[in-house]
């Protein structure tokens, strides 16, 4: 996928919004659907300012590993 795909996901699906439920199945469909190490990033930041939950944070680091392998697209 491109930029604009994940620049509909910022949009569409801040991180506050993506990352303020409690249901981690959703939160895990929003990051498979990140495309780009800068998205990934940005929810990152926000999860570790605002929510600070270890298995959230190790899902979207394992997604920025896969975009860097290149082996990101399921």
């Amino acid at each position: 996928m491109s930029d604009d795909s994940d620049n509909v996901v910022l949009k569409d699906l801040p991180p506050e919004r993506l990352l303020s439920g409690n249901q981690f199945q959703p939160i895990l469909a929003g990051i498979r659907c990140m495309d780009s190490i800068e998205t990934v990033q940005a929810y990152l930041a926000y999860e570790t300012k605002h929510q600070n939950r270890t298995h959230v944070q190790d899902k979207l680091r394992l997604r920025a590993r896969e975009l860097r392998r290149g082996d990101g697209d399921e």
